[in-house]
C-alpha cells in the first residue's frame, strides 16, 4: 500500500516522457510513412509500452464482449456517497489520468485507507503488474487481476480509496464493478486524451487517440460520478503573483505546475459536493443556500459560448448566487466528445467561481422518443458531474421525472417548466397552482415557472402567483415572464432571478434577461434597496485601502453605498455612525476588543477569539408569528430602518484560513501531525491559531514579544479546544490531542516531538506602531527545516518589503510560498462584503479597486 505522503508530482503533473529522444525519433519515423505503415508502427509503439498494451488489449475484449453505448444513460444506479455509512470510493480512469495523486487526495481529506489494486498485487504476489505478464503471460494476468479485484471489493468495501487501473477494463472485473456501484461511489478521472498520450510517450496517431478514447468510454460505463482533470496551467494567475507583478517586484510566491495548488482544490471541492463533507470551505460564514436567499440571482451561461471561446470565464464572481449552466439537447450530443465537452465546460466554472452550479438541459422539441432519450442522458450525464442543483422538466410525465429523480444523489431539483404566450395569462389559471403541488409532490427542492407574455400586465399576475404560493408553501419559486415588454416580474422576483454576462450578444435564451447591474439599479429605483453608509473605525488609520475597496465592489454590483473613513482616538465616537442609514463598519486597532461591551450579539468565532473586525446593524424582520434578528438574514441587508442592536463578527480568521489553504500543496496537506508557527499574539495571533484549529493544525507554537501574553493566549485556546470538541463528541479521550507550545526566545530550539513547521503566520507588524520599534522578523533557521516546504503569512501590508517576503523570496526554490499580504486584506474584506450585503463578492473588483490606489497613497518598500 502506498503511504499517503508520496509525492504528487508524478502521476498529475504535465511532464515530458521519459525518453523523449527515443519517442521523437519514433515519431519522425512516423510521420514519414505510409498510412498502413503508421497504423502498424502505432501498434507497435503502444505494445512497447506494456501498460498501454494491457489497456489495449483489455479494450478489445471488452468491446468483444459487450456492446459498449456512448450513452451515460446506461450507467450503474447512483451510488451511496462515501460519507454514508463509511462507503468506500473507487478511483477509475485511463492509464496517465492521475488515478495515483487524486486517490492520495481522496485519502488523506476523507481520512479512508488508501489501496492501489497494482501495489496490492506486488504486497501479496511479490510482482509488478508489467513483471507478471513478462513471466507468464497476459491471460494469466488477466485472471490474476480479477481474482484479485474481486478479493479487494470484499475486503475492502468500507473506508477505503480503491485505485483500478487497467484491470478496470477486464469484461469480468467491470462486472464486479458495477455491482460495487450498487452500493459505492465509483469515480471516474478524465482527462484530455492528448494529454494522457504526451505523458504515456505514445504517437499523434489517430489510432492512439481511438484506442485512449474507448478505454475512457468504457471508464464512464462502469462509473457513477466523473471528475474531469484541468491541468494545472490551465488556471487563473494566482492573486498573490499578479499583485507582485502590479507592484513591480519579485514575486514571494513558487509557481511550478507539479504544486497541484488548483488541482486539489478542484477535487476537494468535488469531494465536499459528493460527501457533503467540510473538507473545505466555500462559505464559512454559514450564509443560507441560494434559493432561500432573498432577491438572489443566477448567472446563465450556454455550453456553446464557453466550448466557442465567446465567453471569458476569468471573472464570474460578480456577485451572482449562482451559475447556471445550459446545454442544448440534440441528438449529436449522443457522441462521447460532446459528454467531454460537457464535463470539461463544468469544472471550469467550477475552478474559476465558487458560486453553486445549476446545471440545465434545454429541449426545444420534447414530443419525439428520440428527443426524450438524448434529454434524459443529457441530464443523467448532468448528474455524474456532481452540479449543485439540476433543472428537470415537469412537461414530463410523472414516470419519466421520477426515472431521473431516482438519480440525483445529493444534487438538488429545479423543476422547471416553461409556458408559451397565450390568450389569457397563465398566472391566473388554477392549474399552475396544481403543478406546483405535483412539483412538491414529485419531490422538487426549488420550483420554476417561466411565462412567454404578450401584455405587460401579466406581470402584476405572476407577482400575485408568487405571493399566493409563499403564504401556503415553503418551496423557494421562481417565477417570471419573458418579453421586453415585460421585465418588472424580473425585479420583483425573490428567488434566483436570471441574468446575462453584459460581454455575450443576445441570443433567443437570453434576449429578455437583464444583466446583475440592471437588475440591482431597477431594485433601488424601486426603493426595495436604499442607500447605506459603512465605514471603517480605528484610531489611525488615514492609509487603510478598505474604502477604495468597498466602493470598488458596491460600484460593479450597482449599490448605492458608500465606505469612509472614520479615525478617532475615542471608542465613544463609534455612536455617532449609528443612525437609521448605518449598514455596518470594519474595526481596526485599538478598539477591536475593546467594543465587545457595546454589541448586542457575537459570532461563535469572535466569541472564541475575543475579538472583532466588523459590526452589522440588527434590524427586526417581522413575519406571521415572529420578530426575527438574525444578523446573517439578508432580509437585513441594503435597507434602512431602525437599529435594534448591533452584532460582531471576525472575518479575519476567514482570511487567514482561506488563504492557508489556498496555497498549502498537495505534499503538505493538513495531517494529524502538522505544524504551525504563529507569530504575535494580539488580536491577529489569537485569529490565527483559532483558524489553524479550525482547519485541523492542533500542534502550534507561539512566539511573542511579551512572553507572558503568549502564555495567556496559548493556555486560553488549549482550554477552548478541549472543551468545545468535549461538546461535540461527548468523548474527551476520543479527542485529537491539542498541543500549544510557547517559545521564549528567537534562538530557543524547536519543540521536540514537533514536526517542523509548514505554516508560518507574521502577525507583527514590520512598520512603527507607538512607541514600539518595528520588528524585522525573520524565520529562524532552526525553526525552517520543514523538507516540503510550506505557507508564509505576511500581514504587514503597510510596509510592502519586509524581511519575511525577502527570506520568502529566497526560499521559494524549497516550495516555501509566501502570500502578498494584499491578498489577506482583500479575503477579510471580501468576507466583510458579503456579511454586509448579503451578496457573493466581486474578489477582482475589490483587488482592482485596491491597486488603482496602492500606489498612489505612497507606501514605499521602507514604510514611508
Amino acid at each position: 500500500m502506498r503511504n499517503n505522503r508520496v509525492d504528487m508530482t508524478d502521476s498529475l503533473a504535465v511532464s515530458a516522457p521519459s525518453s523523449p529522444n527515443s519517442v521523437a525519433n519514433k515519431r519522425r519515423r512516423l510521420n514519414a510513412s505510409s498510412p498502413d505503415r503508421e497504423t502498424s508502427v502505432a501498434r507497435r509503439l503502444l505494445d512497447e509500452t506494456q501498460e498501454t498494451a494491457i489497456q489495449r488489449h483489455s479494450v478489445d475484449r471488452a468491446l468483444r464482449s459487450s456492446s459498449l453505448s456512448n450513452s451515460p444513460s446506461r450507467q450503474p444506479s447512483r451510488a451511496t456517497s462515501p460519507s454514508e455509512q463509511n462507503a468506500s470510493l473507487v478511483l477509475v480512469g485511463t492509464k496517465g489520468s492521475g488515478l495515483s495523486s487524486f486517490a492520495v487526495i481522496a485519502a488523506t481529506a476523507l481520512r479512508f485507507r488508501l489501496i492501489d489494486t497494482e501495489s496490492w498485487l506486488v504486497e501479496h504476489y511479490g510482482l509488478k503488474r508489467s513483471q507478471y505478464v513478462k513471466e507468464r503471460g497476459l491471460n494469466a494476468y488477466r485472471r490474476l487481476s480479477s481474482k484479485a479485484l474481486e478479493n479487494i471489493l470484499r475486503q475492502h468495501a468500507e473506508r477505503c480509496v480503491l485505485v483500478c487501473g487497467p484491470e478496470a477494463l477486464e469484461p469480468h472485473c467491470q462486472t464486479l464493478i458495477r455491482a460495487f456501484a450498487r452500493t459505492h461511489p465509483v469515480v471516474m478521472i478524465n482527462r484530455d486524451l492528448t494529454i494522457v498520450r504526451d505523458y504515456l510517450g505514445l504517437p499523434d496517431t489517430a489510432e492512439v487517440l481511438h484506442i485512449l478514447g474507448r478505454s475512457r468510454q468504457l471508464c464512464r460505463r462502469i462509473s457513477t460520478h466523473e471528475f474531469y482533470n484541468l491541468p494545472e496551467s490551465e488556471a487563473t494567475e494566482p492573486l498573490s503573483v499578479e499583485l507582485c507583478r502590479n507592484l513591480k517586484r519579485p514575486s514571494v510566491i513558487h509557481r511550478p505546475h507539479q504544486l497541484l495548488q488548483n488541482v486539489k482544490q478542484d477535487f476537494l471541492r468535488f469531494l465536499n459536493l459528493l460527501a457533503k463533507t467540510t473538507l473545505r470551505a466555500d462559505s464559512l460564514l454559514c450564509s443560507l443556500p441560494p434559493p432561500e436567499r432573498e432577491f438572489s440571482s443566477m448567472s446563465v451561461l450556454q455550453l456553446d459560448d464557453i466550448v466557442s471561446g465567446q465567453l471569458n470565464l476569468a471573472n464570474l464572481d460578480c456577485g451572482t448566487d449562482a451559475i447556471e449552466l445550459v446545454v442544448r439537447c440534440c441528438p449529436s450530443q449522443r457522441r462521447s466528445c460532446d459528454w467531454d465537452r460537457i464535463s470539461r465546460s463544468l469544472q471550469m466554472i467550477r475552478r474559476r467561481s465558487n458560486a453553486p452550479i445549476v446545471y440545465s438541459v434545454n429541449c426545444e422539441d420534447s414530443t419525439s422518443q428520440l428527443t426524450i432519450d438524448d434529454y434524459n442522458d443529457s441530464v443523467t450525464h448532468g448528474l455524474r458531474l456532481v452540479p449543485d442543483f439540476i433543472t428537470i422538466d415537469l412537461g414530463r410525465t410523472d414516470r419519466q421525472v421520477h426515472h431521473l429523480m431516482n438519480s440525483v444523489g445529493r444534487t438538488k431539483v429545479i423543476g422547471h417548466r416553461s409556458y408559451s404566450s397565450q390568450r389569457s395569462s397563465p398566472w391566473k389559471n388554477s392549474d399552475l397552482h396544481k403543478e406546483f403541488d405535483r412539483a412538491v409532490a414529485l419531490g422538487c427542492h426549488v420550483v420554476r415557472f417561466v411565462c412567454q407574455a404578450v401584455s405587460a400586465l401579466e406581470d402584476r399576475d405572476c407577482v400575485l402567483f408568487q405571493a399566493a404560493i409563499a403564504s401556503r408553501s415553503k418551496v423557494p419559486l421562481i417565477a417570471y415572464n419573458t418579453g421586453i415588454q415585460s421585465r418588472s416580474s424580473m425585479v420583483l422576483n425573490p428567488c434566483l432571478t436570471p441574468v446575462r454576462r453584459s460581454e455575450i450578444p443576445d441570443s433567443s435564451l437570453t434576449s429578455s434577461l437583464l444583466t446583475l447591474q440592471q437588475l440591482m439599479k431597477a431594485r433601488s429605483s424601486s426603493f426595495i434597496y436604499q442607500p447605506l453608509h459603512f465605514h471603517i473605525f480605528g484610531a489611525s488609520i488615514d492609509y487603510s485601502l478598505s474604502p477604495m475597496m468597498h466602493n470598488a465592489a458596491f460600484r460593479v454590483l450597482a449599490l448605492d453605498h458608500t465606505y469612509a473613513i472614520k479615525q478617532s482616538r475615542h471608542l465613544r465616537d463609534f455612536s455617532d455612525l449609528v443612525d437609521d442609514s448605518f449598514g455596518g463598519a470594519s474595526i481596526s486597532l485599538p478598539y477591536k476588543s475593546e467594543i465587545l461591551p457595546l454589541l448586542d450579539s457575537l459570532s461563535e468565532a469572535a466569541k472564541a477569539i475575543q475579538a472583532i473586525n466588523t459590526v452589522m446593524p440588527l434590524r427586526a424582520v417581522q413575519d406571521e408569528k415572529n420578530v426575527h434578528t438574525d444578523p446573517l438574514c439578508r432580509s437585513y441587508k441594503n435597507r434602512a430602518g431602525p437599529v435594534i442592536g448591533l452584532h460582531g463578527e471576525n472575518t479575519d480568521w476567514i482570511a487567514l484560513y482561506t488563504c492557508v489553504l489556498r496555497y498549502l500543496s498537495a505534499a503538505n496537506t493538513v495531517q494529524s501531525t502538522s505544524s504551525a508557527l504563529v507569530i504575535g499574539a494580539g488580536g491577529m495571533g489569537r485569529a490565527s491559531v483559532y483558524a489553524l484549529l479550525q482547519m485541523g493544525v492542533t500542534n502550534i507554537v507561539i512566539w511573542n514579544r511579551t512572553h507572558s501574553k503568549a502564555v495567556q493566549v496559548a493556555e486560553y485556546f488549549t482550554n477552548w479546544h478541549t472543551e468545545s470538541r468535549s461538546r461535540l463528541t461527548n468523548q474527551t479521550n476520543a479527542m485529537p490531542r491539542c498541543r500549544i507550545e510557547v517559545v521564549e526566545q528567537l534562538d530557543s530550539p524547536w519543540p521536540q516531538q514537533l514536526a517542523q513547521p509548514t505554516i508560518v503566520i507574521c502577525t507583527v507588524p514590520a512598520h512603527q506602531t507607538g512607541d514600539a520599534p518595528p520588528l524585522q522578523f525573520e524565520i529562524p533557521e532552526q525553526w525552517f527545516q520543514s523538507r516540503t516546504g510550506g505557507v508564509i503569512i505576511e500581514l504587514s501590508y503597510k510596509s510592502a518589503w519586509t524581511p519575511l517576503l525577502q527570506q520568502a523570496h529566497d526560499h521559494a526554490h524549497k516550495g516555501w510560498i509566501c502570500v502578498e499580504p494584499l491578498e489577506i486584506l482583500i479575503e477579510q474584506g471580501r468576507a466583510q462584503f458579503e456579511l454586509f450585503t448579503g451578496y457573493p463578492a466581486p474578489q477582482r473588483a475589490m483587488k482592482d479597486g485596491i491597486m488603482d490606489n496602492y500606489v498612489a497613497m505612497h507606501i514605499t518598500p521602507d514604510g514611508g
